[in-house]
């Protein structure tokens, strides 16, 4: 039942739902720019961190927390971002459908998915962080405080899960708007506390995790709060702490769902720590450099991933109403935005390169080696578009195993497979950097082949 304290609940209610009605690449970009805001937010939180502890205690700590125990960390949290992924495409679908039982169920489901999701990382992430380390290859003269930073980070997961689940809900039934203002806010939070930690105390990175963690735990009540009080949109329910359960048929179906999604984040991740141990044996600059590059390239990440999001939920909510025109359309316009916004940042990450890796060291030799890297890989990235897009209409759609797939193969094990063979005959970064464009052709590829064959079977 809904929440009587919401205030005036029916004149919020729209006759026509935008996303199932409006102009799409408008709407789109209504839907997007709010998103967007809030992925560079949440990018902010490890990028503050990384700023200033590089500038403010050293480059150990910088390849500390930029290297192999900042990639780890994302590893996790994406995983549980893809799984959220999963819940809001069951909710974005029955929103189209406008089923309230589902979107009750859905809602309670996922935040209780989350609270055990949050809880088993977190625990199991505090036993094996030191052998996960050494295992991706941390530099030793980094390993304490690499050990340090990530087991302050992993207490914050159960808070990080609420949040991205909350998040997830509420973009589902079109409001990107609310999680943007949170994110805002507990950004400026997050660097102010930064700089009070590690600047003004001398705390170093645990001040910085610390830091982290308290703005995320803020992040996640505001949105918990907003799910509680009643979102203000036709149909959605109210969260009811006391009614939070995983039914298994509503479960079943999020990890039909979600874990697909999850592991693609993971594989794509992992095979970027499988990197980063590679990176590890060119030295403490080079993986400086890398970690101040994998930083900036987050930023282009973010950007994809936000259009990503507003393509599956555009598609979601469009499937669910049973309006396959407009899911092709959303997939068309969709594209458009994805290239014409990805193209102008790849420009103006190439241009402006020794600007932004000054952003994290003051290292001249450092920056000289991440300049290089940027010019010579930066060009390829358009060639991970179409993945992208083929992707997130899918998942829109419903289907997420057989793509999880595709990437898994075209990314994880091809990266894999190129730093096991390929890269021991020409140690070389160029050499293993050239392993990002080669998965990209061979994923693009494979999505266009997979994604005609499975227009046409809907057809039928």
């Amino acid at each position: 039942m809904r929440n009587d304290s919401i205030e005036n609940v029916n004149t919020n209610r729209e006759a026509v739902n935008p996303i199932t009605e409006g102009v799409i690449w408008k709407q789109l970009l209504l839907y997007f720019v709010p998103l967007l805001g809030a992925s560079f937010l949440q990018l902010l939180y490890n990028t503050a961190d990384t700023i200033i502890v590089g500038r403010f205690v050293g480059k150990t700590a910088l390849t500390a927390v930029g290297g192999s125990a900042g990639q780890i960390y994302a590893m996790v949290t994406e995983f549980m971002i893809g799984v959220s992924g999963g819940a809001g495409v069951i909710l974005s679908q029955a929103y189209g459908a406008k089923n309230e039982k589902l979107l009750d169920d859905g809602l309670h489901n996922a935040v209780a998915l989350a609270l055990v999701l949050g809880t088993v990382f977190m625990t199991v992430g505090l036993i094996v962080s030191g052998p996960v380390l050494r295992i991706a290859g941390a530099p030793p003269e980094t390993m304490k405080e690499s050990v340090l930073y990530l087991r302050i980070v992993l207490c914050g997961l159960v808070s990080n899960a609420l949040y991205n689940m909350g998040a997830s809900a509420l973009r589902a039934v079109g409001d990107s708007k609310r999680p943007f203002r949170f994110l805002l806010f507990c950004s400026v939070l997050n660097i102010a506390l930064d700089l009070v930690f590690v600047a003004g105390l001398g705390h170093g990175i645990g001040g910085a995790a610390l830091a982290t963690i308290l703005s995320q735990t803020l992040s996640a009540l505001l949105v918990l709060r907003t799910l509680i009080r009643g979102t203000g949109r036709e149909l959605m329910p109210c969260l009811d702490p006391r009614r939070l359960r995983l039914q298994r048929d509503m479960f079943l179906k999020m990890l039909r769902l979600g874990l697909p999604l999850g592991f693609e984040t993971l594989m794509y991740t992992f095979s970027c720590v499988v990197l980063t141990s590679a990176v590890n044996t060119f030295g403490t600059d080079t993986v400086a450099a890398y970690a101040g590059f994998v930083r900036i390239e987050s930023f282009y990440w973010m950007l994809e991933v936000a259009l990503a999001v507003s393509i599956t939920t555009f598609v979601g909510q469009n499937f669910g109403a049973g309006r396959m025109d407009r899911v092709h359309r959303v997939a068309r316009e969709g594209a458009a935005l994805m290239y014409l916004f990805m193209g102008t940042t790849i420009v103006i990450m190439y241009t402006g390169c020794p600007v932004w890796l000054g952003l994290f060291t003051t290292d001249a030799g450092v920056i000289s080696i991440g300049v290089d890297m940027m010019r010579y890989l930066l060009p390829f990235y358009i060639l991970y578009v179409p993945s992208g897009v083929f992707f997130a209409t899918l998942r829109g759609m419903g289907e997420s195993l057989r793509p999880t797939l595709i990437t898994f193969f075209g990314v994880c094990v091809l990266r894999i497979l190129w730093v096991a063979f390929v890269f021991p005959r020409a140690s070389s970064m160029r050499v293993l950097l050239f392993c990002f464009p080669v998965s990209w052709t061979i994923t693009s590829v494979t999505y266009a082949f997979y994604y005609a064959w499975f227009m046409r079977k809907r057809a039928k």
